[in-house]
């Protein structure tokens, strides 16, 4: 069952998808929600201020940074930021190094002017002997990113 409703998603998506422009994904993208889909259900991960300054700048030159950020109030731990370079196939966003897509993501614009990013999964992975972590692995995230500038 759990299949099925990861399949019509994914249909869904595909049928919803969005011709995305470059100045639609470029500029300073701040985390306003994230979570997954559980059964079809939509959750919400429940972050402090700390998760929440999680943020992508996506250039116009094709450059990327990625700064990640755990912790909690008021011990942020900020990681190392990732800089790599962007390009949009079709209705997803990849950020790459050289050869490498370090993470691939489908992008859809919302009406509130924020953009989601999902868990790109082209084809179900399997993993013989051990369904939890075939579950984890064709679980959809998702991150909302709200534009700051």
């Amino acid at each position: 069952m759990r299949g099925a409703v990861m399949l019509l998603f994914v249909a869904g998506s595909l049928l919803n998808a969005q011709k995305i422009k470059k100045e639609e994904v470029t500029g300073f993208w701040k985390l306003k929600e994230a979570g997954f889909y559980e059964d079809g259900k939509k959750e919400v991960k429940a972050f402090d201020n700390c998760r929440l300054m999680r943020n992508y700048s996506i250039r116009e030159d094709g450059y990327a940074v990625y700064n990640y950020v755990e912790g909690k109030t008021g011990d942020c731990i900020p990681g190392e930021p990732r800089l790599s370079f962007w390009r949009l196939t079709e209705n997803r966003i990849q950020f790459f190094v050289g050869d490498q897509i370090l993470e691939e993501s489908v992008v859809m614009v919302n009406k509130d002017k924020t953009i989601t990013l999902s868990s790109y999964i082209p084809e179900r992975i399997k993993v013989d002997g051990d369904a939890m972590t075939e579950k984890m692995m064709n679980t959809i995230h998702y991150d909302i990113l709200e534009k700051q500038y």
